[in-house]
């Protein structure tokens, strides 16, 4: 028999891993864990990599940006400064140029009234129409820099387009009569009587146009006409303004230009009729300005029309007949005053000696802003044994002291209320805002137009 021991099958001993297996296997397993951990660095590498290149570039971007920034910074106060340079080279300019301008066609005025030959007579005229002509160039630097800087302001006030006509009409006629042309100017029936906008630069506006028409006409006729476009009650009324003359006209190719600063129509253009080919580029401007269009068509040798539409507010306001200058001062109360005159060129000095002399008006005369503060002290001082200044006729640009500082002394060291006028040179925007701020009363340009200081100064003395 067989036992159960024998019945019963002997198990298989567990296989055993002999020690190189097992460190094989472990090595296998470190070699893997430090493959991952490479691989998580690599990656961790790259990231930060990534991040460094993406940082860098943002720095880069940055430094870029800063750098723009600084060359415009740097660019903008070039900019600035050269406009300021500009402005005060254009001032210089004006005030130089104005300055022997004022003596040319003051002393030129007074020639005239005296008894002269014929051929005198002429040439007093052509020194005082070549002066003018020096004046209205210098006005137009002026007008273009005003319009570059956006300082050119318009005013509103009540005009008349019918009265304006009458007034361009007459101060065109001559011009127009020299030349044999025929010249009329014609405002349609249902013109509104009055209008609120800006008629001194309408007036310059049509000035500019009808005497270039003038100019470049030899025969024939320069017809300005002025019609209504729209006049609704709630609206604005818009105006349409025409320049047709008979005149050489314009080439196809060269209408293109010719709003274009400095551009005439022919190169010798300028050698023959003269002018600074600025005026028609101020009139497109002036136009613009003001919300209105200026276009022109031309057939050349047959003749030109420059139309402009302008919008005009209607008021129902009266239009105040200005006074004949005339009847606005009285020379016998000027002559009563005493007049103290703060003017450094010998040249205007002379001129304003002449000139109140032929009146019988009394001045004294302080060759700067200091000299005329301390003749003011002496004659309107307390204890003053000589007759008071009534008004002060004041220079800006002097040496020493100049009218500006002479003006702030008066007003607030001295607290003197007299009436002090500007007598500048300079013309350019915001200078008349600038003397009056200052404590000056009123301002007057040169060349100084007689008729007008005369009113100004009793406008501001009759009282007294």
């Amino acid at each position: 028999m067989i036992s159960a021991d024998q019945n019963t099958m002997p198990t298989a001993a567990p296989k055993k891993v002999k020690p190189l297996q097992r460190i094989k296997a472990k090595n296998a397993r470190l070699s893997e864990e430090k493959i991952s951990l490479q691989n998580t660095e690599k990656a961790l590498l790259n990231i930060l990599d990534d991040y460094s290149e993406e940082q860098l570039n943002m720095e880069n971007t940055q430094r870029a940006v800063l750098n723009i920034l600084e060359d415009y910074s740097e660019a903008k106060e070039k900019a600035e400064e050269s406009t300021k340079l500009k402005e005060s080279f254009l001032a210089n300019m004006s005030h130089e140029i104005r300055t022997p301008m004022n003596a040319i066609i003051g002393f030129s005025d007074i020639l005239s009234k005296r008894p002269l030959g014929d051929q005198e007579r002429e040439y007093v005229q052509t020194i005082k129409t070549a002066g003018e002509n020096l004046v209205n160039i210098i006005n137009d630097i002026l007008d273009i820099s005003k319009i570059e800087a956006g300082m050119m302001a318009f005013e509103e006030v009540t005009f008349s387009v019918k009265e304006m006509f009458k007034s361009l009409h007459v101060m065109l006629m001559a011009k127009a009569k020299e030349k044999h042309l025929e010249l009329m100017f014609v405002c349609d029936e249902d013109m509104p009587e009055i209008l609120l906008g800006d008629p001194t630069r309408l007036t310059q506006i049509i000035i500019n146009l009808a005497g270039n028409a003038i100019k470049f006409t030899q025969a024939g006729s320069v017809v300005v006409h002025a019609k209504v476009l729209k006049n609704n009650p709630a609206e604005n009324a818009i105006l349409e303004f025409s320049i047709q003359d008979t005149g050489i006209g314009i080439l196809p190719d060269k209408l293109v230009h010719i709003f274009e600063r400095f551009r005439q129509a022919e190169s010798n253009t300028t050698r023959k009729y003269g002018g600074t080919g600025l005026g028609l580029s101020i009139a497109k401007q002036l136009v613009e300005l003001q919300g209105g269009t200026l276009t022109v068509t031309s057939e050349f040798k047959i003749g030109s029309l420059f139309s402009f539409s302008i919008p005009y507010k209607k008021t129902l306001e009266i239009l105040h007949e200005p006074e004949a200058i005339a009847k606005n001062y009285n020379m016998e109360d000027l002559a009563k005053l005493n007049i103290l005159v703060v003017e450094d060129n010998l040249l205007n000095v002379k001129l304003i000696l002449s000139l109140f002399s032929e009146y019988n008006l009394k001045i004294v005369v302080a060759e700067n802003g200091s000299v005329g503060v301390e003749k003011l002290k002496e004659h309107n001082g307390v204890d003053s044994l000589t007759a008071p200044f009534d008004i002060i006729l004041m220079d800006m640009e002097m040496p020493v002291m100049n009218g500006y500082e002479a003006t702030t002394i008066i007003r607030n060291e001295l607290n003197s209320t007299i009436p002090i006028i500007a007598m500048t040179a300079h013309a350019m925007a915001g200078e008349r805002e600038k003397c009056l701020s200052l404590g000056m009363n009123d301002y007057i340009s040169k060349p100084i137009h007689v008729n007008l200081l005369f009113e100004k100064m009793y406008n501001m003395t009759h009282n007294f």
